[in-house]
């Protein structure tokens, strides 16, 4: 397909429908609810023969240096962010913002990691940034009276129309075989409910890994009943990130709730919803790339793991045989088939993890280099663009932030929904 033909469209469930134009942009047309037309565009700077006009338009943003202007002239979402990490979701929800014409106002963001809260202040100065413990802000029980510090924290943010974000997950993850489901961080989650009940906030988006929702203490279960007790509509599901063109599955709990429309995880993603997008379509331009920046450096291998790594691609596999895995990684003491694998070019990526450059780790090492990913490759994976700046950002915090985010795509879905 040429961007110089005649203009194409790929339409959504009612939401979203991408075009070719003749000036070599492709456009992004989005319907509101009550009808009328926002249009946004972008303009590739590599080929686009054979690409359907999503694709091009979201290889497009991911491969920018530069973040497309955002004119806002419909009206402005303030947002707090919390649990923000690097703030993922909330950069897809500004991209949501674009595409309806909005403008978002990030308002405050907490973290307690400096190192990662610089990273998001780095990619959004605008934002006050609050290095505290939630407890510390807001630190009365869900149905009790509003603190003294809480009405501080209220007037301190004002009125505010989105809230998100992610609470420690580590407590839930199926990775931890230790306090997996029974960890007193989980209770955390809880404190996205209290927040509704001192700010009020018009929308609220919290995500999870899936086991949150088997949590002993029923973290998940009780903040939707609590957000239902304020007012608010609740609605909760599982989503693989595939379904959103993300070249990557990964399986994450959401619960959007709002006090002016009856949301819908399903309608959220249906709206958006594309084929699955395979990992060259994401990563294939960054081949052999080299240069001394860290982000685009695999991090170096012992003999052990390079002579594993040779191994598949000397036989042309994407499984390591039991006899060259070392014996606590072997198959028949475990099901974790991909440790130690190879990633395929023609299928998404499996969860991108902080361990992605590690090939002990997870299926992590490269499809045609001999290699595990470098940084910039598991950003692209995670939905990551090329203007978001890690900064002097250490390697460790850099894998921290990537493994542990929410891709944009996620929180452009979701914004869209709530939103439009």
């Amino acid at each position: 397909m040429s961007s110089s033909g005649s203009s194409q469209t790929l339409v959504g469930a009612g939401a979203e429908r991408y075009e070719y134009g003749h000036s070599g942009k492709v456009s992004r047309v989005v319907t509101r609810r009550d009808g009328s037309l926002v249009r946004s565009h972008l303009t590739p700077n590599f080929p686009v023969d054979g690409m359907s006009a999503d694709q091009a338009f979201d290889l497009t943003w991911l491969r920018s240096t530069r973040a497309p202007r955002r004119s806002g002239s419909a009206g402005a979402i303030r947002s707090v962010d919390l649990f923000a990490g690097c703030g993922g979701l909330s950069i897809g929800i500004g991209e949501a913002a674009r595409a309806l014409g909005l403008r978002l106002e990030p308002v405050l963001a907490n973290d307690i990691d400096p190192a990662i809260l610089g990273v998001y202040s780095r990619n959004t100065p605008e934002a006050e940034a609050l290095c505290a413990p939630i407890e510390a802000l807001l630190d009365g029980p869900c149905g009790g009276a509003l603190t003294s510090t809480e009405r501080r924290f209220a007037r301190r943010v004002g009125e505010i129309d989105l809230v998100v974000g992610g609470p420690p997950c580590q407590g839930h993850s199926d990775f931890n075989n230790h306090t997996r489901n029974d960890d007193p961080k989980n209770e955390l989650y809880l404190r996205m409910a209290r927040f509704c009940e001192v700010i009020e906030p018009r929308h609220v988006i919290i995500e999870n890994v899936p086991g949150v929702e088997r949590d002993k203490r029923r973290v998940a279960q009780r903040t939707w009943e609590h957000l239902s007790r304020l007012g608010y509509s609740v609605d909760s599901g599982i989503v693989d990130t595939s379904r959103l063109g993300v070249a990557q599955r990964r399986r994450r709990s959401i619960t959007i709730a709002s006090r002016e429309i009856g949301p819908s995880v399903p309608e959220a993603v249906e709206a958006v919803e594309t084929k699955p997008r395979p990992l060259e379509w994401a990563i294939s331009d960054l081949l052999g790339i080299r240069n001394d920046r860290p982000l685009d450096r695999s991090p170096s291998v012992n003999d052990s793991t390079r002579r594993r790594i040779d191994y598949l691609f000397d036989n042309d596999l994407f499984e390591l045989p039991d006899s060259e895995r070392p014996d606590c990684h072997r198959l028949k003491d475990h099901s974790y088939v991909s440790v130690y694998g190879r990633l395929h070019w023609d299928r998404p990526a499996p969860t991108i993890t902080t361990g992605f450059g590690t090939m002990g780790r997870g299926r992590f090492v490269h499809p045609s280099e001999r290699r595990t990913l470098t940084p910039h490759e598991a950003a692209r994976i995670q939905f990551f663009p090329d203007f978001f700046d890690f900064g002097d950002a250490t390697r460790n915090v850099i894998h921290t932030v990537i493994g542990n985010a929410v891709p944009p795509k996620m929180g452009y879905a979701l914004g869209l929904h709530l939103f439009r």
